[in-house]
């Protein structure tokens, strides 16, 4: 990708502009151009990082985004991370007080006729997942698995729980 107007720097022409015509002989320029290699490999890697960054900044908490960058980071060959969104919920059910003025709900034992409501315990709120990543296993080791983590947590929703799976 060429870079930006803004960062277009040629630092051999700059040199040999701000050096004044009557010494403008070809082994002091030589002597400059070798002063300047410094510059020009710390503007390269300040254009390389600009890149890095205008990519890392394009990333977000979306599906497919978030599987593209997590693809990027740890499988940009063959791209075999994926993303599956859950579509299960569960809805709590709250139990009021009579001052609280709201509707009434009965509760009926397992014998007697349906629909049968269901009290969730707070464990399986707790648990509740809203996407899973999977991960191919040959991608598994301690220090990876760490980095997925964190790559995951940085993009995704913070009100958003996942769960990583290694699959075959």
């Amino acid at each position: 990708m060429p870079s930006p107007t803004r960062y277009r720097v040629d630092f051999d022409y700059l040199a040999a502009l701000l050096l004044p015509s009557l010494l403008r002989k070809p082994r002091l320029l030589a002597w400059l151009y070798a002063l300047l290699a410094p510059v020009r490999q710390l503007y390269a890697n300040f254009l390389t990082y600009q890149e890095a960054s205008f990519r890392e900044l394009a990333y977000n908490g979306q599906t497919i985004v978030l599987e593209g960058a997590l693809n990027d980071g740890f499988d940009p060959d063959l791209r075999r991370i994926r993303i599956d969104n859950s579509d299960v919920e569960l809805q709590p059910l709250y139990f009021n007080f009579r001052s609280e003025q709201q509707p009434e709900k009965y509760l009926l034992f397992a014998a007697e006729s349906p629909p049968w409501t269901y009290a969730h315990l707070y464990s399986e709120f707790a648990t509740q997942t809203d996407f899973t990543v999977h991960v191919p296993v040959l991608l598994r080791t301690a220090q990876r698995t760490n980095q997925l983590h964190a790559r995951i947590r940085r993009f995704k929703l913070a009100t958003k729980h996942y769960v990583l799976l290694f699959d075959l």
